[in-house]
């Protein structure tokens, strides 16, 4: 399996509400709590990063997008430099336009690789400047990662400056990779809330992908079974889990809960699935938002499924 290392980033700049810069220390303290010494057993680095939005944003259609610029080029350069020295990576991410600057170091380092991407999530996060109902930027890191516009439904006119720093974030990092992967590299797990321009991506671009109706249908073993199978001749897996995947009956510790998600087991079983994946070389887990929480539960829960996804071999210095 290799060596593990941990990264942190709690930039929650990408988000609509304030909290999920907490998340990585509410995971970290929970983890204590729990006898789970991930924390102490690998070695970690900090992203070191303005975490929260400070100042009214200098655009709607693409809220603090110059800052995350800045960010995405922080994380990209930690976590190529992590896999460069031969580490696997979980990351514990403040919010999910994260994701983008992760994945770019990524592909930064294996840039001719066949890399693919699970992504868990109640969201498909298929949004741009030119088609974002929000503006939230933690609704964009897959159409980042694509290089997608999305044109065809374009609802808002940008400012030059946010066109500048549009194409700067789809082309981040020295290589300037643009697309970071292809539309046949995603799977979508537990999709769920996306608008009419997010499922229409989807269906154009054949992106194959599993929503609740059809987890019921088919259960979570045969997903495992099918997205692994997938993925078998790819060189390099990347696991996103934005904790809004799970059904908010767990906890509403996350910015925006999503009705008639996974449960803990389910997600759990997932994970240990995916991270012994011979091919696995990245985990983020994200979105977590204490501040909407009542006593730390999110973080609870994440920390519990960890404890049954993580086995000796991924818990290796």
């Amino acid at each position: 399996m290799g060596k593990t290392k941990i990264l942190i980033c709690s930039s929650e700049v990408g988000a609509g509400k304030r909290g999920a810069s907490l998340g990585p220390d509410a995971i970290r303290i929970e983890a204590v709590n729990q006898f789970f010494n991930i924390f102490d057993r690998l070695p970690s680095e900090e992203v070191k990063v303005s975490a929260l939005n400070k100042y009214t944003p200098e655009t709607k259609q693409a809220k603090y997008i110059k800052q995350i610029v800045s960010t995405h080029g922080k994380i990209s350069s930690k976590m190529c430099k992590a896999h460069k020295e031969g580490y696997n990576t979980i990351i514990f991410s403040g919010d999910h336009s994260n994701a983008a600057g992760f994945f770019n170091g990524f592909r930064e380092a294996y840039p001719t690789a066949k890399l693919g991407l699970i992504w868990i999530d109640a969201h498909g996060d298929l949004h741009s400047p030119y088609t974002s109902p929000s503006g939230n930027v933690h609704g964009m890191p897959v159409s980042i990662l694509l290089g997608l516009d999305n044109l065809k439904y374009q609802r808002n006119n940008l400012k030059p400056e946010v066109k500048k720093n549009w194409e700067k974030i789809k082309k981040m990092g020295s290589l300037e990779i643009s697309p970071k992967l292809n539309p046949e590299d995603i799977i979508f797990i537990d999709i769920r809330d996306l608008e009419k321009e997010e499922w229409a991506l989807i269906e154009e671009l054949q992106i194959k992908h599993y929503t609740p109706a059809i987890r019921r249908e088919i259960g979570v073993q045969k997903i495992i079974e099918e997205t692994i199978a997938y993925f078998k001749d790819y060189d390099g897996m990347y696991i996103s889990f934005d904790v809004d995947s799970m059904d908010p009956s767990i906890s509403t510790g996350t910015g925006t809960p999503v009705p008639d998600g996974l449960k803990r087991h389910e997600a759990a079983e997932l994970l240990k699935a995916f991270v012994n994946m011979k091919n696995f070389k990245s985990l983020e887990i994200t979105e977590v938002n204490p501040l909407l929480d009542t006593e730390n539960k999110m973080a609870y829960a994440v920390v519990k499924i960890l404890k049954d996804a993580l086995n000796e071999d991924i818990l290796t210095s």
